[in-house]
């Protein structure tokens, strides 16, 4: 189950795409939101500092928080950089998130790997790469590595929905960070053939680490998107 604040969060988020929530007037004050889902201002709080590291929100000193005016502009495609809910929840508000297994295997890690897992030379891991979908549009190549024995029974429905919900929901991990790496790349033949790439389009790589809210790295990946189909949204609120 993800945190109480993040939930909240995600709900304000889906009313803001949906426009139930008028970008010309300012959002609902914290404690109608407190009141509405029977939690504390300190949680409303917390999910509205989410809400403007995402970049949807921002507030001023004693008018309220207000929707950002250029957020409705945003590519569909764009994702926060603070952002580890893995794709089906990060778009779940713009259209069906479908996955095609590339590959699956069962193997021991690299010593890179294992320094990003923090996983033994002897400790399996799944390695496994999906084709992410929108709306039957390709929009990311996602190579992923996660051990095996923090996520025993993963099997072909998991990788064909979501494994961040099964995760969450049915193991009882809580997700809790992220570290990430952005960088642009040529294409790799599979980013030709999935990606539709051609040989001159740059391709935009996040690697990244997944973390549990102990620490304990769950996920070592490389998401592969089209120059035109990927961006990365960093808010500084300094």
């Amino acid at each position: 189950m993800a945190a109480k604040y993040i939930t909240i969060a995600r709900e304000i988020k889906r009313r803001i795409l949906s426009q139930q929530y008028p970008a010309s007037a300012p959002l609902p004050d914290q404690f109608a939101l407190a009141a509405e889902f029977n939690t504390s201002r300190m949680t409303i709080q917390q999910a509205m500092r989410q809400l403007i590291v995402e970049g949807l929100v921002y507030t001023r000193q004693g008018q309220g928080t207000f929707i950002r005016k250029n957020f409705l502009q945003l590519s569909r495609w764009d994702l926060p950089g603070s952002d580890y809910f893995g794709a089906t929840k990060t778009w779940e508000n713009v259209g069906e998130v479908t996955s095609k297994i590339v590959r699956f295997d069962l193997r021991f890690a690299s010593e890179k790997e294992q320094a990003s897992l923090l996983v033994g030379p002897d400790e399996p891991v799944y390695d496994f790469v999906r084709l992410r979908l929108l709306e039957g549009e390709p929009v990311s190549l996602e190579f992923t590595l996660m051990p095996v024995n923090l996520v025993p029974g993963l099997n072909r429905s998991h990788l064909e929905s979501s494994v961040f919900r099964y995760v969450q929901d049915d193991l009882a991990l809580k997700i809790m960070g992220s570290y990430r790496i952005v960088r642009a790349l040529k294409p790799c033949e599979e980013d030709k053939q999935y990606l539709n790439c051609d040989e001159t389009d740059p391709v935009l790589e996040v690697e990244q680490v997944i973390y549990l809210e102990d620490g304990t790295p769950l996920e070592y990946a490389h998401c592969h998107y089209r120059y035109d189909h990927g961006g990365v949204i960093v808010v500084n609120h300094g």
